[in-house]
């Protein structure tokens, strides 16, 4: 299970590890970030806003694809 202050790392693959020249994460839809040389995105340290619905989109020489969503679910500590 993750907890807030960890640290996630997502990654973004092509199919049979095709290389990638581009690729942007995605979190609920809305774009956050493009990486020219790489392939990760990291949060860190976690936060509750950091839950939700992450998708990345990469450029390989065949095309555009859509990576398989993930879904990132940060517990709130409860006080008592």
């Amino acid at each position: 299970a993750l907890l807030e202050g960890d640290t996630v790392t997502l990654r973004c693959r092509a199919r049979e590890d095709k290389s990638l020249s581009w690729v942007s994460f995605y979190h609920e839809e809305k774009k956050l970030e493009v990486l020219h040389n790489g392939t990760e995105l990291s949060l860190s340290p976690l936060q509750p806003h950091h839950g939700g619905r992450y998708r990345c989109r990469g450029c390989v020489d065949t095309g555009l694809f859509w990576g398989q969503e993930e879904l990132v679910t940060v517990p709130v500590p409860l006080t008592v």
